[in-house]
This record gives C-alpha cells, sequence and structure tokens, in this order.
C-alpha cells in the first residue's frame, strides 16, 4: 500500500462556479476541494512516508461503524481521491464493507493478484444465473484463502449505461463521462493484519478539467 496511486477513491457546503460540475468522491468531499480548505477544517497529518507524496491523513474515521483512517491525495493542491484504511479482524467485517460499498456501486471487476474475474465479459457469456453466482464465489473463495482479493466498482447511475455499451471491464472507462465515480475494496494483509482498503476515485479528471471547475472557499 505504499503507493496511492493504485487507489487512485453527502454535498458540503462550499461555494462552487457551477454546482451541477461538483462531483462527491466520499460523503461531503468533492473533487477538487482545495487542500487548504481540508487543513482548515480537519486536523490532518503528512502521511507521505506511508502513502504517495503530498497524501494527507485523518485519524479515527468512521465508516459503517468501523474505525478507519482516512486518506487525501491532491493533484496541484486540489482534491482528486479519497482512500480509507482499516483492519478486518474478522470476516464479517470484510462482508459488511462490501455490502455498504454496493449500496452505492455496482461491481465490474475482482482480482486475485495476476488474475482477473471480468463480471461483464463472464455475465456476457454465462446465461444460467446460478451458474454465474458460483463462478464468482469460487473466485472469491480461492482469494480470500490468499488474503488478496480486490473488488472494483462503478457508481450505480452510470453502471447501466456504461456496461451496455461494454462487453468487458477495460472497455468501461473509454469515452466516461467526467463524473463517473468509481470504488476499490482490496483486502490484503499488513504486518501480519488483514487490511481493508477502499478508494474512491474519478477516473476522467484531469487538471483541466479542475482548471475550468474550481471550486472556490471563502478562507
Amino acid at each position: 500500500m505504499k503507493h496511492l496511486a493504485l487507489f487512485t477513491l453527502l454535498t458540503l457546503a462550499i461555494g462552487s462556479t457551477n454546482a451541477a460540475e461538483q462531483i462527491r468522491l466520499y460523503k461531503q468531499y468533492l473533487v477538487g476541494t482545495p487542500k487548504a480548505f481540508l487543513q482548515k477544517s480537519h486536523a490532518l497529518e503528512d502521511c507521505s512516508t506511508r502513502y504517495e507524496q503530498g497524501t494527507l491523513c485523518l485519524q479515527k474515521h468512521s465508516l459503517a461503524g468501523e474505525d478507519a483512517e482516512l486518506a487525501f491525495r491532491f493533484l496541484n493542491n486540489r482534491l482528486v481521491s479519497v482512500v480509507l484504511l482499516m483492519p478486518l479482524t474478522d470476516a464479517s467485517k470484510v462482508k459488511k464493507m462490501f455490502h455498504a460499498l454496493k449500496t452505492q456501486f455496482d461491481l465490474v471487476l475482482i482480482e486475485d493478484g495476476a488474475d482477473k474475474f471480468d463480471i461483464l465479459e463472464v455475465s456476457a457469456n454465462t446465461f444460467n444465473k446460478d451458474e454465474f453466482t458460483k463462478m464468482i464465489a469460487d473466485f472469491e473463495n480461492e482469494a480470500y484463502q490468499k488474503h488478496s482479493i480486490k473488488y472494483t466498482f462503478i457508481s450505480k447511475d452510470e453502471f447501466i449505461i456504461q456496461s451496455r455499451k461494454s462487453r468487458k471491464f477495460s472497455d468501461i472507462f473509454i469515452d466516461a463521462p467526467i463524473s463517473m465515480r468509481a470504488a476499490t475494496y482490496s483486502v490484503g494483509r499488513k504486518d501480519g493484519q488483514v487490511v481493508g482498503t477502499i478508494s474512491f476515485i474519478v477516473p476522467g479528471i484531469t487538471e483541466e478539467y479542475l482548471d475550468q471547475n474550481p471550486i472556490v472557499e471563502d478562507f
């Protein structure tokens, strides 16, 4: 988890040049929020040594009743990614986090190291629902035995459109709308402990977009 580039993921009352352009990453955290605003609002620490250079962290955050560390990643001092990290002491917590994500996102890919289970591609070629469900379960069970699994989701409001025009995962982000949100949920081991990492990103965000849609805050 040294690099957040891989994670590279409730509107706050802050002004914008165009409210319709605001994109929510997670809870009140919007794409393009100035770093200075977050530093003013929270007691943040520089956690560059643990993650990517320039990352700021907030301790004692809570997600679905579980304690987590919240990490903020920036592009030119503007927020582009939010990452949560939390210890997972039992299997029920793993499932709890998964179902919390499923309320807002739809699953499109499962990974176990080099192995991938492409939800769109497999579902398009599997007509028996029970068989498809078993295939997912078998893949997950093998991955969890290795304590290494990663789920990739996209926001429900974009899933129907993107899944209809995409026959496989790699096609999803081609010509995807700028507002499409994605999330990854990784479960792995660190220092002998099982850790969950949830990342919220907007794959299409660029420096040009941030320049054209600034969030203006009166400090």
